[in-house]
């Protein structure tokens, strides 16, 4: 009980870093982080699997809470952007995934999940559950998002200079 106890600690303290920090993602990432540490080092970090499941439930949630009568009614205004994208990323993503797969030896699960486009707490939340090997969905994830917070912001400004101009 004190190993979970000391975890869960340490997974706060982390998480309350990466907020601090403001690292992308960063309740997560500085958790995930904390523990990693924890657990190399002492290779006494415990969370029992049923927290994992109430974690999902949290997670599916707090997602469901997004969704209003609002959300609802916009949805016709998206039929055709929604269908682009549904159809463009999950090609896109299954090829990526593939991809990964044969050529650096992830095995096709754990690559799959490593380019789909979702957020990094849910794709990791929902990998477990297929057996991916989480901890390369986490990184690839976390990459991706580094990646993304750090270049969309500057393509768009480009792009909005030709378009404003």
């Amino acid at each position: 009980m004190d190993k979970i106890i000391y975890t869960l600690l340490i997974a706060g303290l982390g998480g309350f870093l990466g907020i601090k920090l403001k690292i992308p993602a960063g309740a997560f990432v500085g958790a995930m982080v904390a523990v990693a540490i924890y657990n190399i080092t002492t290779d006494k970090g415990v969370i029992p699997s049923n927290f994992k499941l109430m974690a999902q439930i949290v997670v599916g949630g707090m997602l469901g809470l997004n969704f209003t009568m609002d959300t609802i009614y916009g949805l016709k205004n998206l039929i055709i952007p929604a269908s682009i994208l549904l159809v463009g990323l999950t090609a896109l993503s299954l090829t990526l995934g593939f991809f990964i797969s044969k050529i650096a030896g992830i095995d096709l699960i754990t690559a799959l999940f490593s380019s789909a486009p979702g957020g990094l707490t849910d794709m990791v939340l929902i990998s477990e559950a297929y057996g991916a090997e989480t901890h390369k969905v986490a990184l690839l994830h976390l990459m991706r998002l580094i990646t993304v917070i750090t270049v969309i912001p500057l393509v768009i400004r480009f792009f909005a200079k030709f378009i404003n101009a």
